[in-house]
Order: structure tokens, then C-alpha cells, then sequence
């Protein structure tokens, strides 16, 4: 139990990590005006609809009604909804100890932020 308990803090500390640093490097972007306005818009939408689908997919386990599909859920993460899909994890206590969700949330931010970063340096997001 004692070694559950380690590795879930583990866990719980780089995900926080990684998310401090992805989120600074997106603040960065926008105050260095190295983004287009309309990409901050569109970035807080998909957070929100996260936010709710997180929330919705909660309160439908904890009234064992009909549930968002995990796919969906990873979806809006890459779409660019996962700083949101983060804080719901833990904010919710939703979709945190699944390991193999996470794996896949995990993946979905890296692809997310890669993408991002290469359509920025190919001139795509440029203001």
C-alpha cells in the first residue's frame, strides 16, 4: 500500500510539474504577442467545454447514468483542453488514478504542445 501511495504523489507532483511548465511556456507565447489574439479565444472555449465534459462524465458515475466515452474526454485534452482536463482530474477527483487514461492523457498534451510549437515555428500561428 505504502508504495501505491508513493507512486501516486510521484505521479501527482510531475503532472503539476508539467503543467506549470506548459502553461508558463503558453502564458509566455501570449505575452510576448508571438500568438494571434483569436488563438486565446478559442483556447478558453475548448477549456471550457473540457471543464463541463469532466464535470458531466462525474456526475454521471457518481447517478450511474449514461457516461462520456474516455476517448472523448482525450479528445478535448488534444484538441487544446487539457490545462482544464488537468484541474477537473484533480479538482473533481476524476480520471487521476487511472493509469491507463493517464498514459493516454499525458500523450494527447505532448501532441497537443507539439503541434502548437510547430505550426508556431512554420509561421501558421504567427500574429
Amino acid at each position: 500500500m505504502q508504495s501505491n501511495t508513493s507512486t501516486l504523489r510521484f505521479s501527482l507532483k510531475l503532472s503539476i510539474g508539467l503543467f506549470v511548465l506548459l502553461t508558463l511556456w503558453l502564458l509566455y507565447l501570449d505575452w510576448q504577442l508571438l500568438v494571434p489574439a483569436w488563438l486565446k479565444y478559442v483556447f478558453l472555449l475548448i477549456n471550457a467545454v473540457a471543464l463541463f465534459g469532466y464535470w458531466r462524465d462525474k456526475k454521471a458515475a457518481e447517478q450511474q447514468a449514461w457516461r462520456t466515452q474516455e476517448s472523448t474526454l482525450l479528445l478535448l485534452g488534444l484538441a487544446g483542453g487539457w490545462p482544464a482536463a488537468f484541474v477537473a482530474q484533480h479538482w473533481l477527483r476524476h480520471k487521476n488514478r487511472k493509469v491507463s487514461f493517464q498514459l493516454l492523457f499525458w500523450l494527447t498534451v505532448l501532441l497537443n504542445t507539439s503541434a502548437l510549437y510547430s505550426l508556431w515555428l512554420s509561421g501558421w500561428l504567427l500574429p
